[in-house]
């Protein structure tokens, strides 16, 4: 009776901590506050916390000596205005935890805090790595790398809560789990005129709708059916007023790709096509292309320690094996440099009306959850110091 309250009041701080920071999100690489709360919380749990970068935090939870496995969550917010109606909505308007990044460092505190209080059963150290500015690229996870906090470090574990997988499911991935993460950046200079005399000017408006839709020619016409790819334009801006031809247009994109050769191409038959639609029009153009985080891969041993304890705690049948995601994750670095595996845990719930995606002024999660990617946290680093 003593474990189950004990299991019980945790599962209820790690409630009380997801909504504090559901309440008071910030913005990647200004997370001061949530840096502070989660200080907070670590010191009084008699741990020595340090600082990485601008507002990431490192503690190490000590048992006898041995290996060391680390523990990762991430603990920005995006730039999204909330619009969910539960009494813990964002106190900080423009700005949400649509991404559940809050219920990842609340199960991690909940994890720090079952180690604590358990503290002989670590035959090695847990390292808990609260990271910065997972959303906005170059991310935070390379200040740890820079910092060295990746050392003699044997396996990392990071988890990322999803609405699309049902609450009681989670999802592992053997080897490759999500996408590289790429941005392009592009501006087509024509020639302004009146919009009564088209053949007088350079029509870069007319151009740009050319260009966003060529580019689907990219993966339906020029990369191998067998190797996924990826191209959105996500924005579009053109035009001075309704009878003005366009003298300028901007578009920014993303391609999400598995395979180094495909990322590779893709790359280039961009500016091929931008290239060969500008000449045909007399335009000129400026291309650039950032590449954003690399694919993220698993390493097969430690995800079947993963694996392994997910089933302890969900069942077999609750274990999903999806195919890749497309999306991009700076968790990848972390598993450049050693050992490593990320997972998904399943947090939608239909009946409670949790179906918005991750991303939306509507996401949220069913809280109920929460108890599983704690207990799977806590297990596998035991697990892994063996």
């Amino acid at each position: 009776m003593i474990i189950m309250a004990e299991r019980e009041e945790n599962n209820a701080y790690v409630i009380r901590m997801r909504r504090h920071f559901h309440e008071n999100p910030e913005l990647s690489f200004e997370e001061v506050q949530t840096s502070r709360k989660i200080k907070e919380e670590l010191e009084a749990l008699g741990l020595e916390v340090k600082s990485v970068g601008k507002t990431g935090l490192v503690a190490d939870i000590k048992g006898s000596p041995g290996k060391t496995v680390a523990l990762r969550a991430d603990i920005d917010a995006l730039p999204v205005t909330e619009e969910n109606t539960e009494s813990f909505v964002s106190k900080n308007r423009g700005v949400m935890h649509a991404c559940g990044h809050d219920a990842h460092i609340a199960m991690l505190l909940g994890v720090a805090r079952k180690l604590v209080m358990e503290r002989e059963k670590l035959h090695g150290t847990v390292r808990l790595i609260f990271q910065a500015a997972e959303e906005k690229p170059p991310g935070g996870a390379v200040d740890f790398i820079h910092a060295g906090y990746l050392r003699n470090v044997d396996a990392i574990v990071g988890q990322h809560v999803i609405s699309t997988i049902p609450s009681g499911y989670v999802a592992t991935y053997p080897t490759v789990a999500m996408a590289n993460a790429d941005e392009f950046r592009v501006h087509i200079h024509g020639k302004g005129g009146h919009g009564s005399e088209p053949d007088k000017a350079i029509d870069a408006l007319l151009i740009a709708s050319y260009f966003v839709n060529i580019l689907q020619s990219i993966v339906s016409r020029m990369t191998p059916a067998f190797k996924p790819a990826v191209v959105t334009v996500g924005t579009l801006n053109s035009g001075y007023r309704y009878n003005i031809i366009a003298a300028h247009a901007e578009l920014t994109g993303t391609v999400r790709t598995f395979d180094a050769g495909i990322r590779t191409k893709v790359r280039k038959e961009i500016e091929k096509l931008l290239g060969g639609l500008c000449k045909a029009y007399g335009a000129t153009y400026e291309y650039e292309y950032i590449e954003g985080y690399p694919a993220l891969v698993n390493n097969p041993s430690i995800t079947a320690v993963v694996d392994e304890v997910a089933t302890e705690v969900v069942g077999k049948d609750h274990v999903l094996h999806p195919d890749p995601a497309m999306g991009g994750e700076d968790f990848s670095y972390f598993t450049k440099e050693i050992p490593g595996s990320f997972y998904f845990l399943g947090t939608g719930n239909e009946a409670k009306k949790i179906t918005s995606p991750n991303h939306s002024p509507t996401f949220s999660v069913d809280e109920d959850a929460l108890k599983y990617g704690t207990e799977i946290m806590y297990r596998s680093s035991l697990k892994l110091l063996g």
